[in-house]
């Protein structure tokens, strides 16, 4: 375990009030520190100036709360880049983002009901603007817990907070996937007795099935832009990967297998999908290459990783490199591997799985025996994002 990740468990342990203290897991040791690695530090300057207002301290406190939790820059009011500013009125928030140089970089009004809400999408505006990336403060996480006694599918934010339920099947509920602009959940359900995949529609609360042919569908991935899903269904006989077109509801398969495929995921481009198959000697990936319009022929090859046991497989936001579940010793761990050859890294060990990545590529998120962690891939801090609640597992970040 590195310096840096075991100081910021240390400093989380000092600076939690005991309200909202975090239990950490029993197995969880932390042996002494090495003075090998020093902590690194967000290297742009940032000052958080004056909020006018009659909720104006409230804003500016949640503002500077937001972007730490980032940890994207330096806070600081020594020679910043960049200084923030603006007006809280009745929790509406105008804020402004202005350069050294007094270049006015992003100046926006946010209306939102909350004033929480207003700042967590000025804070994403903020290091969207500055660097390029998406904020995480608006992105939201699906996962799956056992707390009432059957396997249900829930949503919180990145930090843990406003947790919902959003499924409450009889028969429970799994493998869930957030369309690309959080509006709609696709997951597997066992309410007819085998697997189906239904897509909810947070907003206006209905559900539908995907498909309505005869067997089983399971383990759902939304396409890079929405309109389509990635999905194992079984009407040909053995389970098959197929891609279906949620507006026209046409499906067309793209793998061929003689074994058990699953956990397809898409690639950012959109053409192709890497998913899991176990043909009897321990699951592989493969990737498939998913043809356009009018032609009828999918390419499908092996990934090789190294590894004899993978499943679980999704690509970053930026193509570069996949992580994925696999098996050092008697239990899994968490992989990263670059696409579409190079190195390979093990994030973490010691019964980690179910990695996603996060909208910026910075983060992953996983479980690790029943809890849910969010993994800072730059620095190897990670925090414990639920604890305690149930048995959590497959858990998925919002593209």
């Amino acid at each position: 375990m590195t310096f840096s990740r075991l100081l910021f468990l240390s400093l989380l342990l000092m600076m939690q009030p005991m309200a909202e203290a975090v239990t950490l897991p029993s197995w969880l040791k932390l042996p002494r520190l090495s003075k090998k690695e020093p902590l690194k530090l967000p290297q742009t300057k940032v000052l958080v100036g004056d909020f006018t207002g009659g909720t104006g301290e409230s804003a500016k406190k949640a503002l500077v709360d937001e972007l730490t939790s980032s940890r994207e820059f330096l806070l600081t009011a020594e020679s910043p880049e960049f200084t923030l500013s603006g007006s809280s009125i009745g929790g509406r928030v105008t804020g402004k983002l202005t350069r050294a140089d007094g270049k006015v970089v992003l100046e926006r009004t946010y209306a939102a009901p909350g004033l929480d809400e207003n700042l967590r999408g000025f804070s994403d505006d903020v290091i969207y603007a500055i660097t390029g990336r998406p904020g995480l403060a608006t992105s939201r996480l699906v996962f799956v817990s056992d707390r009432t006694g059957t396997k249900q599918i829930y949503m919180c934010d990145t930090r843990g907070r406003e947790i919902q339920q959003i499924t409450h099947h009889t028969y429970g509920a799994v493998s869930p996937s957030l369309s690309p602009d959080g509006t709609a959940v696709a997951y597997t359900a066992y309410r007819l007795g085998f697997p189906t995949v239904l897509v909810l529609d947070l907003g206006l609360g209905w559900e539908r099935t995907v498909t309505d042919t005869p067997g089983t569908s399971f383990g759902a991935a939304f396409s890079p832009e929405g309109q389509r899903l990635a999905l194992v269904m079984s009407f040909l006989g053995n389970p098959e990967i197929f891609v279906t077109d949620l507006n026209t509801n046409t499906a067309g398969c793209i793998s061929d297998t003689v074994g058990a495929p699953s956990s397809p995921s898409w690639h950012p481009d959109g053409k192709q999908v890497i998913f899991s198959d176990d043909r009897g000697r321990g699951p592989r990936l493969f990737i498939a290459e998913v043809p356009e319009k009018g032609k009828n022929e999918a390419r499908l090859y092996v990934w090789h990783t190294g590894y004899r046991f993978c499943t679980d497989p999704e690509f970053s936001p930026d193509g570069s490199s996949v992580a994925f579940t696999t098996q050092i010793g008697d239990e899994t761990a968490v992989v990263v591997k670059e696409y579409p050859r190079g190195t390979v890294r093990v994030i973490q060990a010691e019964g980690a799985q179910h990695p996603s990545w996060s909208p910026n590529g910075r983060y992953l998120c996983y479980s690790q025996h029943g809890t849910l962690y969010v993994h800072d891939l730059r620095t190897s801090h990670r925090r414990a994002v639920l604890t305690q609640y149930g048995t959590i597992s497959e858990p998925r970040w919002m593209r």
